[in-house]
């Protein structure tokens, strides 16, 4: 990314001297004013990156997933971001991302950012997943060019270290109880996410195996998709979320298909349980509008079905102006858009991140990496030091052989 790393890092010790604080490295840009959005897009690649571990999920089973790791180019400063394309199809061609991303191609920065927030609105028929993704891309590019952290560019200022959420997506017993132990390995056991299943013996069995392996500390919270389903009344289903709670659970994630209303009453009659809407702010521009107080005291933004980084942003500042907290979820990420969701979790103040780096599922795509904006630390809390963009770097070179396909748009 030709000089510019060094002129940035030069600034941000000469800045560190003085008492600077980070807001201020606005001043180190490389490109005044909106000169960047006269760049243009030169080269894209599509790295197509596969994971071959099976996923549980309470509504079917990824048995293996095809990854998008995308390099969006304007001369010699690029952008990275990522996308979960395809699961269990591992002969997955990415035509329809060649398609979308090829009109991007020849426009300047400027250009590409308005084709894409004119369809990030309400009523948009575009995939979340392009349009998340591009978004992504182009804000890591944009940074790198103007020299700033790509959370500068969307405002976000916090700067405190966030634990990593380590998620289990088993229902065999004997697997989740050795994943709860992989978590300790890991030291990750602080902050702990299962997948539920909607049957409330499995589910409970699980919890039980989690508590016997972590103990009492651990902050617990788990994720149905919206799976019990056959409650026939509140009172009904905050029986159930009650045993739950009794045994040990922090939180749960969309519990049931619930109105805005039943969120605000069921959270009401559950108490210390939080309850965690997610499908309610999907996507971003949407759950600005229809999100309210009390619905739960966690927000989850879910990479992927946010559709705009930007909006991302301002929702999770409403979560805040509320008097509630902001989580970052995950979609099984492995890659380049892990560090970046960090940094928004960073950004936002996060009560914890999900979208954390595998030991297994990264593996390929930690030996590409050279050098990255975030840090897992020795407690499992994941910290930030600014670097332009979303600042990930990798030998191209090694992805191409570990990938699976390979395109230039």
């Amino acid at each position: 990314m030709k000089t510019n790393r060094r002129h940035f890092i030069k600034n941000l010790s000469a800045l560190s001297i003085v008492g600077a604080t980070y807001p201020l490295l606005s001043a180190c840009g490389s490109k005044n004013g909106n000169e960047y959005l006269n760049e243009k897009i030169t080269k894209i690649e599509i790295f197509r990156y596969d994971i071959n571990i099976p996923r549980y999920f309470s509504w079917g089973t990824w048995h293996n997933r095809q990854h998008l790791f995308i390099k969006i180019s304007a001369g010699d400063f690029y952008g990275w971001t990522e996308t979960p394309a395809s699961k269990n199809n591992p002969n997955f061609k990415p035509t329809a991302w060649v398609k979308y991303l090829e009109q991007f191609k020849g426009l300047t920065i400027g250009e590409a950012q308005k084709r894409l927030t004119s369809e990030q609105v309400l009523g948009s028929k575009r995939s979340l997943k392009m349009l998340e993704s591009l978004d992504m891309g182009l804000l890591d590019l944009s940074g790198r060019i103007q020299n700033k952290a790509a959370v500068e560019l969307l405002g976000l200022t916090g700067t405190k270290p966030v634990p990593g959420l380590y998620c289990i997506l088993d229902k065999d017993e004997k697997k989740v109880r050795a994943e709860a132990e992989k978590s300790i390995e890991q030291n990750l056991n602080h902050h702990m996410k299962f997948k539920m299943y909607g049957d409330e013996k499995v589910d409970m069995q699980l919890l039980k195996t989690i508590r016997a392996v972590l103990g009492n500390d651990a902050v617990v919270i788990s994720d149905v998709n919206k799976g019990y389903k056959k409650w026939k009344s509140l009172d009904e289903l905050k029986g159930i979320l009650d045993r739950f709670s009794a045994n040990g659970l922090n939180a749960i994630e969309d519990p049931a298909n619930l109105k805005t209303k039943q969120w605000i009453q069921l959270q009401e009659m559950v108490g210390d349980l939080s309850l965690i809407p997610d499908a309610p702010m999907r996507p971003a521009w949407k759950g600005i509008k229809t999100m309210q107080k009390g619905m739960g005291h966690i927000y989850n933004l879910h990479p992927s079905t946010m559709g705009s980084l930007t909006h991302t942003a301002k929702l999770a500042h409403k979560v805040k102006e509320i008097g509630a907290k902001v989580m970052i979820g995950d979609d099984s990420l492995v890659g380049p858009a892990c560090s970046a969701w960090q940094q928004i979790a960073i950004g936002v103040d996060a009560t914890w991140v999900e979208a954390i780096e595998k030991k297994e599922d990264s593996k390929l795509y930690l030996e590409c990496l050279q050098s990255t904006a975030t840090k897992k630390e020795a407690n499992g809390y994941y910290s930030f030091e600014p670097k332009p963009g979303f600042g990930v770097e990798l030998d191209t070179v090694h992805l191409k052989k570990v990938s699976e396909l390979y395109i230039e748009v």
